[in-house]
């Protein structure tokens, strides 16, 4: 297995050519490299790269053959290229002894897909400070306007109700894009460091969300027995 690394761009020096046609691919767009257990591609470009439709930005992922490969979103790797590269290995036949220590090492590494649709409970309950740590410091501003406008129109019961509906709508908003955006609007080292992250963010949200629901259901019990001593 070829072990140097295998550079991509519109850079005639670069393994992989890519002809001056594809204006939008930088000079050195990116890199193939083998890590000891997998296929790695390093974005290093301008306008990044989508693989199977996710898009990649100055960041390190795993790959595998057959996987779509879009440099700049435009232009395709295809995987012949590769293989003169890194010579494909078929899988092993049924009955062949494995090693399974290194087939649960490749497991662990994080090669799965990324789910970048997965609910976020940190962007949901937190967008206030999630924000600034996941690359969507514009969720602050978007909820300090809404809470300027209720402080400024606290005196007009349909305004605040309205306003207060919006910001929970946002709210679900950021709950349903939020792992999508972090992922693109943020710099991670790796796949795994991505899912790390954001699983220490969600645990954190749901456990606050519970916890409001809890002291909104303990405020409610203790408001009805006050208000059954009055009748």
């Amino acid at each position: 297995m070829n072990l140097r690394e295998v550079t991509i761009g519109r850079s005639p020096n670069c393994d992989i050519y890519l002809d001056q046609r594809c204006k939008y691919a930088s000079n050195m767009h990116g890199t193939i490299y083998y890590d000891g257990s997998q296929l790695m591609f390093k974005d290093t470009s301008s306008n990044g790269t989508m693989i199977n439709n996710i898009s990649v930005r100055k960041r390190a992922v795993p790959i595998r053959r057959g996987d779509s490969i879009m440099i700049a979103g435009k232009y395709p790797i295809n995987w012949n290229q590769i293989d003169s590269f890194f010579p494909y290995t078929p899988p092993t036949p049924i009955g062949t002894i494995v090693d399974v220590s290194k087939s649960m090492s490749q497991q662990a590494s994080g090669a799965e897909p990324l789910n970048l649709s997965k609910w976020s409970w940190g962007a949901f309950v937190l967008s206030w400070i999630w924000g600034f740590f996941n690359g969507c410091w514009w969720m602050f501003l978007i909820k300090i306007s809404t809470f300027l406008l209720v402080m400024l129109l606290w005196w007009v019961p349909f305004a605040v109700i309205f306003i207060s509906l919006l910001d929970f709508g946002i709210s679900v908003l950021f709950g349903v894009k939020g792992t999508e955006w972090a992922w693109n609007n943020r710099s991670w080292s790796s796949i795994s460091n991505f899912k790390q992250t954001q699983d220490i963010w969600n645990k954190v949200g749901l456990s606050l969300f519970i916890f409001g629901i809890v002291i909104m259901v303990i405020v409610i019990i203790l408001s009805l027995a006050a208000i059954s001593q009055y009748l």
